[in-house]
């Protein structure tokens, strides 16, 4: 994991583990097929990850298996257990290894986030909901973080909205237009609705985490929320519908933001974070879980959740609307771009 083993770190041989035959067939390199039976990469992520006795470390398959098994994590591949004869067999049983990494990715996710460490942090931005929305598992926990926090970001615009009518309308002299005498015609209620609905952006809940994450709507409205001096409002594209162009754009943001900030925490592509297969599941659980401990837990400086009368709450009417193309470009250092579609920002 980043985390533990730094990119700059990792050896030149592992960086790209496949290769392509002659037959333009992709192959995993021998360096890492041999890594992979001879367990010293699970021992060592599983030492770190389970914070095993260092007068006891880990050696072997089983010695991980079994370590993981305590913690109630089982490795298991089509429901079947996995075993260290699985795992040593030649040629390389793929999918027994895949198995022994997704458990050990959801066992560092289990020591960074957890149902009680949500519902203790959700408590800070909503006072009260009913227990048939308490989560019931880490992957339900994660959207229910998101779905919260973004909740309490949308009462704060609402919030906000108020505050700036009201001072509109108390302010002597203010400049008045036509349409002011059409909507004294028209109820109050519909009139502060649809204020509300041409100004507020939309941001969507999150009902599937791969699915609802593709479009990078709610993942970026959930970093601004956190730091919304970096991630401004105004630079995330959130439509009812959002293009290929505009899902990409916003993931990009997400991609540069955790690469300048939260120390490269996103291992995706973004084709992965946009189509989003099942397969990834345990990837998107710890990229989500590294999200809550760096803004639950660890709390850098830069990390002020966004609260009532926030400088940079000003007018979110474009942020629904922003085009990626026409968006300003701001940009981070060594972010490589991946086509025309996705653009890059300038400091503002």
């Amino acid at each position: 994991h980043v985390c533990f083993f730094p990119p700059e770190n990792i050896p030149d041989e592992l960086r790209e583990p496949f290769y392509t035959d002659q037959y333009d067939q992709e192959h995993i390199k021998p360096p890492v097929v041999n890594l992979l039976l001879s367990a010293e990469l699970y021992c060592r992520a599983g030492s770190l990850i389970l914070k095993s006795d260092a007068a006891k470390p880990l050696l072997g398959h089983d010695a991980v298996i079994q370590a993981l098994a305590q913690k109630g994590l089982y490795v298991t591949d089509q429901e079947k257990l996995v075993t260290e004869r699985d795992l040593h067999k030649k040629p390389i049983q793929m999918s027994a290894h895949l198995a022994m990494i997704d458990t050990l990715m959801m066992a560092y996710t289990v020591e960074m986030i957890s149902v009680e460490k949500v519902i203790a942090c959700v408590q800070q931005y909503s006072s009260f909901f009913q227990a048939t929305d308490l989560p019931y598992d880490i992957e339900d926990a994660v959207m229910f973080w998101i779905n919260k926090a973004n909740e309490h970001l949308k009462d704060i615009m609402e919030q906000e909205q108020k505050l700036k009518e009201q001072q509109g309308a108390e302010t002597p002299g203010g400049q008045k237009s036509p349409s002011k005498w059409f909507w004294k015609l028209v109820p109050a209620r519909y009139r502060k609705e649809q204020t509300l609905l041409k100004q507020l952006p939309c941001v969507p809940l999150v009902e599937n985490l791969l699915k609802d994450g593709r479009d990078g709507c709610a993942l970026a409205a959930l970093i601004h929320f956190y730091c919304p001096e970096i991630v401004r409002l105004e630079d995330i594209c959130l439509k009812e519908t959002m293009s290929l162009a505009d899902s990409l754009y916003n993931l990009q943001l997400i991609q540069e933001f955790c690469q300048e900030y939260l120390n490269q925490c996103c291992h995706f592509a973004l084709e992965d974070m946009l189509y989003a297969a099942s397969s990834v599941k345990s990837n998107y659980l710890v990229f989500m879980a590294e999200l809550f401990w760096w803004f639950e837990v660890v709390k850098p400086s830069f990390v002020q959740p966004r609260a009532v009368g926030h400088p940079q709450a000003d007018p979110p009417m474009e942020a629904s609307s922003v085009p990626p193309t026409n968006v300003n470009q701001r940009s981070y250092p060594g972010v490589l771009h991946d086509s025309d579609l996705i653009t890059r920002y300038q400091p503002c």
